[in-house]
């Protein structure tokens, strides 16, 4: 008579598959070390079936939606994204974190805001899980005021992360000496940042870019710390509250009103209503010098924010004026992002309104560059 096995090899792979698809990745990890069976039905099947579910189901979004999009595809690896996913989640709730650790962390947290899912039509009110995920994390950890974060090379990532988010994990109540403590220094140092008119040149475009065409996150977030607080400081509570969408979900493509049923040529979004909000400092103030924050302490100082409506709409090359004096960007040679070029209307609370004239360009590193000018129009009565 023959013996009967019992246990798992007893099972069919597929069995224990669906059986893991329900489990922890941490569980599955600890049940491949159970026997060399279980190691290779985890770690050496054909294809990626369990660590797609197991990916799926943790819950992320399904980054196939977003990754198509971009100009280089390669397959998605779901069992070392997954696993590197589980493991940032851990270093930042761990008090014995590296430098090293928080950055790759960083790094993974980047990475799943790029890849989360865009928004699409009939489904505009519906989150990211991807999203919720890594607000949950860094709200839970607290990660982002490590004091290590402090000592060591993460400006750029830590920087960037926080320009997605927008202060949306920097809310304080009035009892809070601390957190508003944190934001007023945060708000002098974004100042500073913003109004050194030595971080404007010819070689960063006049803006937040390095020479090489990326994106200085530095200055990005201190751009919008400075327009977020002033914003919030300068509006009335008794009138419509015009401060923009924040948080990752508003960095979501798409996730502009509308959004979901532009032109399809229409890449960047560009037609449409825009709100711009401006500030700036009064250089012309006596004797003008940050002097590391201190200017800001002073009781009067010319800083303005206010609010314009911008009416977009796509045009031809051709038929750009030619007191469109800005350098053009290159044509592109990527044919689903074309250099595209728009104009419209730019009108204030005062109702004055100016020509916008600009275009909109993908570089070759993948940043998206917009470019344009205000004109003042001037309509001459009727003879």
């Amino acid at each position: 008579m023959m013996k009967r096995s019992n246990g798992i090899p007893s099972l069919s792979p597929e069995i224990i598959e669906h059986a893991l698809i329900h489990c922890h990745p941490r569980d599955v990890a600890a049940f491949s070390q159970t026997c060399r069976a279980a190691y290779k039905i985890v770690y050496h099947r054909g294809d990626q079936y369990l660590w797609r579910q197991l990916f799926l189901s943790y819950p992320f979004d399904d980054p196939r939606e977003s990754l198509q999009r971009l100009r280089r595809y390669t397959p998605f690896d779901w069992k070392s994204e997954l696993q590197r996913r589980v493991l940032a989640e851990a270093i930042s709730r761990s008090p014995c974190a590296t430098p090293e650790e928080l950055t790759d962390a960083l790094e993974t947290f980047l990475n799943v805001v790029r890849t989360a899912s865009p928004v699409t039509h009939g489904y505009e009110r519906v989150p990211s899980q991807s999203l919720l995920w890594v607000v949950d994390v860094l709200q839970s950890s607290n990660m982002l005021r490590s004091p290590l974060f402090d000592h060591y090379n993460t400006s750029q990532n830590l920087a960037h992360l926080r320009s997605y988010l927008a202060l949306t994990l920097d809310d304080y109540d009035e009892d809070d000496v601390c957190g508003m403590e944190w934001m007023r220094v945060l708000r002098t140092r974004s100042r500073c940042y913003v109004y050194d008119l030595g971080n404007y040149c010819r070689e960063n475009d006049w803006g937040p870019f390095w020479k090489n065409g990326c994106v200085n996150w530095v200055h990005v977030e201190s751009i919008i710390n400075v327009l977020l607080s002033n914003s919030a400081e300068f509006s009335d509570p008794s009138q419509i509250d015009i401060r923009p969408p924040c948080g990752l979900e508003a960095t979501r493509a798409y996730s502009a009103p509308g959004a979901t049923t532009h032109n399809p040529k229409d890449w960047p979004g560009i037609e449409g209503t825009w709100a711009r909000y401006v500030s700036f400092l009064d250089h012309r103030t006596r004797n003008f010098r940050l002097d590391g924050g201190s200017f800001f302490d002073k009781a009067r100082y010319g800083e303005a924010t206010f609010l314009l409506d911008l009416n977009l709409y796509l045009v031809e090359p051709d038929t750009v004026p030619d007191y469109y004096t800005l350098e053009r960007f290159p044509e592109s040679e990527d044919p689903l992002y074309p250099t595209l070029y728009f104009s419209g209307t730019s009108t204030g609370s005062q109702e004055n309104e100016n020509e916008v004239i600009g275009s909109v360009y993908m570089n070759e590193v993948g940043v998206v560059r917009w470019r344009f000018v205000s004109t003042i129009v001037i309509r001459l009565p009727r003879m």
